[in-house]
């Protein structure tokens, strides 16, 4: 089972729908957007909780803690422990791995509007999405134990014995934006993305699609053609919606210890590479695929801002990009960035990184495509290499 349809600052029509062959047991079903909007109460960011405040777990690389002076609400300030373990291809840097030869090649097809995938020509700067096409994230903080159902026959293997998530009552998945809500249970250890959630009249959460991640597992799914049915999830790619957001906690603390998840225009159609499990994809098939890693040149440089906090910040997100790089998780109008949504309000507008294009970044050298065949492409929508480490779920 796959949820499809991604998308940047524009909402594009077109949208893949999910299809799920009969033998895995799941209902085919269509997709007409995937993002998730929240109720006038806003979500609640993720911070860390008070056993992680009492000791945050670490990664190999740098620790997560601010390296600024904590302002008086100093848990807001504080970047939240790490998600994943430390081989994931979300917690390792890039900056030194090798570029690949056709770098530039890719990163032009990806940003052009050449392909099926419905993307922008104008060669439109990158942009920060965090109000609607970006998942809301809710932890334990202010969390009450929240009814879930599925509203259809089958909602994936992993809706299988959940029944209720702590949750706070102001977070609501918004059904405009295919009701993409991610629920973080770190004292359990996992975390759950959902595809079309929508809150019922009683309080409780309905969806169509639930996939289970482990948050001290790799942070992606194997191929899809080795687990079809695993292989999906809310992404197009396979990979978690919560992946690669930047936090506000990583804003304010001016630390961003992990890659981000960026979209582009026109993914490579019908192959990918890990971590994606899977594609929707609909550019030229030599184009950049899901999966890939990308990173900003070392020399490039913000263009005109205004001073003070949306400078500083915007030069977090800029670090993070040479330091980690971006992977590229799904397709939207424009080159797209997420943060958490409706969390960064102060912080972020979302025109910061307008002065780059895709053209200022590098494509780390690709492990060797995987290919979905026309089987695969159906039922999933869905080795190891160069920049790529860890053990897939």
């Amino acid at each position: 089972m796959s949820a499809r349809g991604r998308r940047g600052t524009v909402r594009r029509s077109a949208c893949s729908g999910i299809v799920v062959l009969a033998a895995l047991g799941l209902l085919a079903l269509a997709s007409s957007g995937c993002g998730v909007s929240t109720s006038a109460g806003s979500a609640a960011s993720l911070a860390p909780s008070a056993s992680d405040a009492a000791g945050p777990q670490q990664s190999s690389s740098a620790a997560r803690q601010g390296a600024t002076a904590p302002p008086a609400d100093a848990a807001a300030a504080q970047a939240p422990p790490p998600l994943f373990n430390a081989l994931s291809p979300w917690n390792t840097q890039a900056a030194a791995l090798p570029t690949d030869p056709r770098s530039q090649a890719m990163l032009a097809l990806g940003a052009s509007a050449g392909g099926a995938g419905g993307g922008r020509s104008d060669g439109g700067g990158i942009y920060i999405n965090a109000t609607s096409w970006t998942p809301t994230i809710a932890t334990e903080q202010n969390g009450v134990s929240t009814r879930l159902f599925c509203r259809q026959v089958l909602c994936g293997p992993d809706a299988a014995g959940l029944s209720t998530a702590l949750i706070a009552p102001g977070v609501s998945p918004d059904p405009r934006y295919d009701g993409w809500l991610t629920v973080i249970d770190r004292a359990g250890g996992v975390a759950y993305d959902f595809w079309r959630a929508r809150r019922q009249a009683d309080g409780s959460i309905s969806y169509q699609y639930v996939k289970r991640w482990d948050l001290n597992g790799p942070g992606f799914s194997k191929p899809s053609s080795v687990n079809a049915q695993n292989a999906v999830a809310a992404r197009g790619s396979g990979l978690p919606l919560f992946a690669g957001v930047i936090l506000p906690g990583e804003l304010r603390s001016a630390t961003i210890a992990h890659a981000l998840a960026i979209s582009i225009p026109d993914p490579a159609g019908a192959n990918y590479v890990p971590p994606a499990s899977t594609t929707d994809g609909a550019g030229p098939q030599d184009s950049l695929p899901e999966g890939a890693r990308i990173r900003l040149k070392a020399g490039v440089r913000l263009g005109r801002l205004p001073g003070g906090d949306s400078r500083r910040y915007a030069e977090v997100v800029l670090t993070a990009l040479k330091r980690y790089g971006a992977i590229v998780v799904d397709r939207s109008a424009v080159p797209t960035l997420y943060a958490q949504k409706d969390a960064v309000a102060g912080l972020l507008v979302g025109n910061e990184l307008q002065s780059l294009r895709l053209s200022d970044f590098e494509v780390v050298r690709l492990p060797g495509r995987l290919h979905q065949s026309v089987a695969e492409q159906g039922e999933a929508g869905g080795e190891a290499g160069t920049g790529f480490t860890g053990t897939a779920g």
